[in-house]
């Protein structure tokens, strides 16, 4: 392992233990504070308002084909990459879901995956950096919430924020660089390992 992977890793760590640590009770606070009410009007997952990209891990692909029946390539693609190795292949890392102008689950303003949508539309217009609240633009910041809602929506933020830490732990521990050895001419890189394609 290169020092530099050891050392992206060891700072990965760090900041799962620190994940680990946040307080979802103040985590529910901030975001009364902010506050939110989801309007339905499905902007969040039209490219029309805005970079609808979604971005799903192996698991969350998993859960939604044992779901609904479904094939990984029925719903997903590569992160686009201009990244090659030395024989003209590309890498990329990740899976989106795929999106003609919306997300292709959105049916007249109503997500098809509801009950088991990826963690990015679960918690939307929030997310955590660096162990921090951010919000996006949306119509319905500034709604009310209520405690309970907010309470849940804190402990999905952190279980998001802990589960993409621990996702990228094991990307970079499977991760052994672009390497031409592959059958295909695209290579996925995620916490699985690598997933060449033709």
């Amino acid at each position: 392992m290169s020092h530099k992977k050891e050392a992206m890793i060891a700072y990965l760590k760090k900041d799962l233990e620190n994940a680990h640590d946040i307080d979802a009770k103040k985590l529910a606070n901030h975001i009364r504070t902010v506050g939110f009410e989801c309007r339905k009007c499905a902007n969040c997952c039209m490219s029309e308002f805005g970079d609808n990209t979604v971005i799903v891990s192996p698991s969350q692909i998993k859960l939604i084909c044992d779901r609904y029946g479904l094939m990984h390539d029925d719903f997903v693609i590569p992160m686009p990459s201009q990244d090659r190795d030395e024989n003209g292949n590309i890498h990329t890392f990740e899976w989106r879901l795929k999106r003609n102008g919306e997300c292709i689950f959105l049916k007249e303003k109503m997500c098809e995956i509801y009950e088991c949508r990826p963690f990015i539309c679960r918690t939307y217009p929030f997310y955590l950096l660096d162990g921090k609240l951010v919000v996006c633009e949306c119509m319905g910041i500034g709604g009310i919430i209520s405690d309970i809602d907010s309470n849940e929506l804190a402990g999905i933020l952190k279980e998001r924020y802990v589960r993409e830490i621990k996702e990228s732990i094991a990307l970079f521990e499977k991760f052994n660089g672009f390497n031409p050895r592959g059958h295909g001419n695209l290579c996925v890189h995620d916490s699985e390992g690598e997933h060449w394609i033709e």
